[in-house]
């Protein structure tokens, strides 16, 4: 699963969007592309930060790997927002793995079109939360889509750190 030698690291699908059972799945996958099965309640830890694995208890409850700073975002934000009956989709990718260059690159997806970089800097609204754009002018680090709760978006967010807050 690569693309232009990236490597899909993390996904998130809407499931059932715009229904009352809608909710959404986090898949964390493995340097073969293999998706991994990790017990409720576990953690795997990535160059990106840790992510445990949340059950499923409802159709309409997040679940599945989950980033554990998301995972606390989700206790006090909305964790599953209904706004349309289009697919969702959030993807991570990782290039240069490994090396000091080593960079991820988070991309959005709505009605299986990519959403591109906001000109005004405002957070993208989705069913699995805001997610704020990170300009990066090296190669390595984060860039583009990363959802505001992630420790590490807010650390590396340069001119907007205020959205991030």
């Amino acid at each position: 699963m690569t693309n232009g030698g990236e490597r899909l690291v993390y996904e998130i699908a809407v499931t059932g969007p715009g229904m009352r059972s809608q909710g959404w799945r986090g898949t964390l996958f493995d340097k073969n592309g293999t998706a991994m099965q990790v017990e409720p309640g576990k953690t795997v830890l990535t160059n990106v930060g840790q992510f445990v694995c949340v059950g499923e208890t409802t159709l309409q409850m997040p679940c599945g790997m989950i980033h554990t700073d998301m995972a606390r975002w989700m206790t006090t934000g909305s964790g599953n927002v209904i706004m349309d009956n289009e697919p969702w989709e959030y993807r991570l990718y990782v290039a240069h793995e490994g090396s000091k260059s080593e960079g991820w690159r988070g991309e959005l997806r709505h009605s299986r079109g990519i959403i591109a970089a906001p000109s005004a800097g405002e957070p993208a609204k989705t069913p699995m939360g805001p997610y704020a754009w990170i300009e990066n002018e090296h190669m390595w680090g984060l860039h583009g889509w990363i959802h505001v709760s992630w420790s590490g978006a807010k650390a590396q967010a340069q001119p907007d750190a205020a959205l991030l807050r």
